[in-house]
């Protein structure tokens, strides 16, 4: 997969995106809390450090290219729409950021994963480089979930990137399983792409 990614990579990205879900009724750990975190909701006045925690990661930035700030309205739409951003923080600093969806959420380019309301979907985990394998991600995902369980929700969606092995490793470690993996090719410019190649249990990500 490495090899023809470089490949074609002048012409688009080839990505193999991995579906991934979690019973909430399953147990749910809670990871030491090595760095002393405390966890809270954003608000719209932290989606400026959002976006430039983002901008530099193809996989979760939503704009069409690094200097499209414009994609600063599609986090504002998530908020206002009622999705949930948690952040970690740590000594006064913004360490982590993730979020529940409970309606719908960005997924493959140009299809959305529509929810039942038994469902979330968490998504845009991203650590700030310096604080990177010290236990965020467990800890403010095992809050999401267990809050999302309180609200009724009783099964977690989230995607994965097959060239992103730590962090499939994390999420088998918290107890999710793949069901599905999706193979496409996004051409440069584009916001919408056909599927190359499906497999497993794929429907949440392409329900009408």
């Amino acid at each position: 997969m490495k090899w023809a990614r470089s490949a074609v990579s002048i012409f688009g990205e080839l990505t193999s995106a991995l579906l991934f879900e979690r019973s909430l009724a399953d147990a749910i750990a809670s990871p030491e809390n090595r760095l002393g975190a405390s966890i809270r909701l954003a608000a719209e006045t932290d989606l400026e450090f959002v976006c430039d925690l983002y901008v530099d990661d193809p996989w979760l930035w939503l704009g069409r290219s690094p200097q499209d700030r414009s994609a600063r309205e599609h986090y504002l739409d998530r908020l206002r729409r009622g999705e949930l951003c948690y952040i970690a923080m740590v000594d006064g600093r913004i360490a982590h950021v993730n979020w529940t969806c409970f309606s719908w959420g960005d997924a493959l380019p140009g299809h959305p994963i529509k929810l039942r309301p038994s469902e979330i979907y968490t998504t845009d985990a991203m650590t700030v480089e310096s604080f990177r394998g010290k236990g965020l991600h467990a800890l403010v995902l095992s809050t999401m979930l267990r809050e999302a369980r309180e609200r009724g929700r009783r099964h977690a969606f989230t995607l994965g990137q097959i060239d992103r092995p730590e962090a499939l490793k994390g999420l088998h470690a918290l107890g999710w399983r793949e069901c599905g993996r999706v193979t496409y090719f996004l051409p440069r410019g584009m916001t919408r792409t056909p599927f190359m190649y499906r497999r497993g249990m794929t429907e949440p990500l392409f329900r009408s």
